[in-house]
């Protein structure tokens, strides 16, 4: 059995840990950015975040830690770093990214609004009085009743035979 590492270094492959989940959370939220949500996409990109978690802990065990085995403590810290960046930073990092996304199309909003909706409305309204000047509209008929058939379609009575 291997001897217990000292607070400091057990504190410290918690950090460590911590900053891992965080960052294995950030690429697969890119991830799934990228690749949009679904229930099978999700399933996938879930299935290879614990994939690549338990890799992540594996060999930052074998690396960088003081005690060289995977403990429960680092499991602990990668989950918390993962929950950390879904629960405390994605929030306000979407907003940021809305309002970023807002100011980069507001000029083609305002462009759309009083540029190319007027335009069109105009173009649409010339083509109508010129179609109208060109080809003036020939009164329609009126639709009269549709004759009905002379044929009855059921049977007689005296002719329906039963099995």
């Amino acid at each position: 059995m291997a001897a217990a590492p000292a607070a400091a270094a057990v504190w410290a492959d918690v950090m460590w840990c911590l900053g891992l989940g965080c960052l294995l959370w950030a690429v697969r939220d890119g991830a799934e950015l990228l690749v949009g949500r679904g229930p099978v996409r999700c399933f996938v990109l879930d299935l290879l975040a614990f994939t690549a978690a338990a890799v992540l802990l594996v060999g930052f065990s074998a690396g960088v830690s003081a005690a060289g085995l995977a403990r429960w403590y680092m499991a602990v810290g990668l989950a918390a770093g993962a929950l950390a960046w879904q629960k405390a930073i994605v929030p306000p990092l979407h907003v940021l990214t809305e309002w970023i996304v807002r100011l980069l199309l507001a000029p083609a909003r305002w462009g759309r609004r009083y540029i190319a909706v007027p335009l069109r409305k105009a173009a649409c309204a010339r083509l109508a009085a010129l179609k109208k000047r060109c080809c003036p509209r020939r009164p329609r008929k009126k639709a009269g009743k549709s004759k009905k058939s002379g044929k009855n379609q059921l049977q007689k009575k005296s002719k329906i035979l039963y099995n």
